[in-house]
């Protein structure tokens, strides 16, 4: 009896130290791993808004009249000055021609007025005309000058009368909307169009006041369009804000993207990251490596003997898919970016190179 109890206890000690042995003949588990390298980064923060046009105005007309010529459609690129429609002026024509007569026939008489007067003058010194006579032409003379202003003004009054007709644009950009057609009549004020400049584009962007409080006008500001995720923007910092937005406790900046080849639109949403400071030298690891254990964040280094070693560390901002390393690793560092999920602290492993699976050998035998 007592021999048989001696063979079940060896038998036990036997089975339960079989998986270990298994384990530790067990090859390493194949890894990638990425090594933490410097770069140069630019303190930056960021924040999302929507993309406006630099300029937007709707034009309208100062003078009642018919449009007789529409010179642009919705669509079409305009410089500053080009017409854009034009009323009819044929009775304001009249006017004008008339008020131009008006001031030639006040010049004229003036002018006779001032001979008068200095005939006066030259009488009067000679004893030839009295003080009475002097008086009365220089008050004619007055009367002349005055008759001629008001001429002249009305004149004035009557080619802005041909000047409001046709509508100009102030400034070169896109009509985006046209809202009159041919023969419309239109009173002071109509709306005719919609000009909008998008040379470049403009957003109120509200950022992080603990990052972006030292902000300055003149800052650079890169775009990222998620209707073009591909492509970056560059621009400026415009103006900011001098208060805090009351509502999210935000600081308001306005920003300008530059837009030559015009390939954005207003309306879009875009994320801006705006330039907070110097350029300056960090350490980076892929954002993959990093797993989370324990309420902390930690990654497997590799040794030169080919052995991982769980690592706490702390990580910052990602950018482009590696994390800046804030502590814990040092530029060289050997860090496993895939298989973590196979891998024990200190646990030998085999280092494979990018693109060779990551996967544990299996016996086929």
């Amino acid at each position: 009896m007592l021999r048989s109890v001696r063979v079940l206890i060896a038998l036990v000690v036997v089975g339960c130290g079989a998986p270990t042995e298994a384990a530790e003949q067990a090859p390493p588990p194949p890894v990638h791993v990425d090594v933490v390298a410097e770069t140069t980064r630019t303190p930056s923060t960021s924040g999302t808004s929507e993309l406006t046009a630099l300029r937007r105005a709707t034009l309208s007309v100062e003078a009642p009249g018919r449009v007789i010529a529409l010179e642009v459609e919705a669509g079409q690129h305009v410089e500053a000055g080009d017409i854009l429609v034009r009323l009819d002026v044929g009775r304001t024509a009249v006017a004008a021609s008339a008020a131009n007569a008006a001031v030639a026939q006040a010049e004229a008489a003036l002018a006779q007025a001032e001979r008068e007067r200095t005939l006066a003058e030259r009488l009067a010194a000679s004893g030839s005309a009295s003080q009475r006579n002097v008086d009365q032409a220089r008050d004619a003379t007055t009367i002349a000058g005055a008759a001629l202003a008001t001429a002249q003004a009305q004149a004035r009054v009557t080619r802005r009368g041909l000047t409001e007709a046709v509508l100009r644009a102030p400034f070169a950009g896109t009509i985006v909307e046209r809202r009159v057609e041919l023969g419309e009549y239109l009173g002071p004020g109509t709306p005719v169009a919609i000009l909008m400049d998008t040379s470049a584009l403009r957003a109120d962007v509200l950022l992080d006041p603990r990052e972006a409080l030292d902000v300055e006008a003149g800052a650079v500001v890169t775009a990222r369009v998620f209707a073009r995720p591909d492509e970056r923007f560059t621009g400026e910092v415009i103006r900011v804000g001098e208060a805090i937005d009351a509502q999210t406790r935000r600081l308001p900046v306005e920003v300008e993207i530059l837009d030559p080849d015009h390939r954005l639109r207003p309306g879009l949403v875009a994320r801006f990251e705006v330039v907070v400071g110097a350029p300056r030298t960090v350490a980076t690891v892929d954002a993959d490596c990093a797993f989370e254990r324990f309420e902390q964040t930690q990654v497997y280094v590799v040794d030169a003997e080919q052995v991982a070693h769980r690592q706490t560390v702390r990580l910052g901002e990602v950018e482009d898919g590696r994390a800046e390393v804030i502590e814990g690793l040092a530029p060289g560092d050997r860090v496993v970016a895939e298989g973590q999920d196979r891998v024990l602290d200190g646990q030998p492993v085999r280092v494979v190179e990018p693109g060779a699976p990551a996967v544990a050998e299996r016996d086929d035998g």
